[in-house]
C-alpha cells in the first residue's frame, strides 16, 4: 500500500519545461518507477499559472494521460487545438506530439500519468 498525506507532496518549481514559457509547479504524486510498478516514468500533479505552458514535446515509447483538475487549458496535439475544461481528459499515444498552456487568469491544476509502451 502506499499512503501520503497531502502535507507530504512537495511542490517543485520547473522552469520551462519542453521549451514552454515560465514556471511549472510539479508534485509528484507517486514516486516513479518504483511505485508505478515499472510501468511508467510519471504520475504527477502540475499547476501552470496564467502564461505558463509546457512546451511540445514528442513521445516515444511512452503515453501520457491528463484530466484537468481546475482552470482551462489549451492543448495542441499533433497540430489540432483543443480547448479543455475541468473534468475533461486528454491521451497523447506513442508518437503523437503535444503541449499544453494556462488559459484565462485562474491557474490550470492538472494530474498527468506516463505509462511505457
Amino acid at each position: 500500500m502506499i499512503y501520503r498525506k497531502a502535507g507530504e507532496i512537495v511542490p517543485v518549481p520547473l522552469e520551462n519545461v519542453m521549451g514552454g514559457e515560465g514556471t511549472v509547479m510539479m508534485e509528484k504524486l507517486l514516486m516513479a518507477p518504483e511505485e508505478m510498478l515499472g510501468k511508467g516514468r510519471a504520475y504527477v500533479r502540475h499547476t501552470l499559472n496564467p502564461g505558463v505552458s509546457i512546451g511540445q514535446h514528442k513521445h516515444e515509447n511512452e503515453m501520457e494521460s491528463m484530466v484537468i483538475v481546475s482552470g482551462r487549458a489549451v492543448h495542441v496535439i499533433n497540430g489540432e487545438t483543443q480547448h479543455l475544461a475541468a473534468g475533461d481528459i486528454i491521451a497523447a499515444m506513442p508518437g503523437d506530439t503535444h503541449g499544453i498552456a494556462c488559459e484565462g487568469e485562474e491557474p490550470l491544476v492538472l494530474i498527468a500519468q506516463v505509462l511505457y509502451q
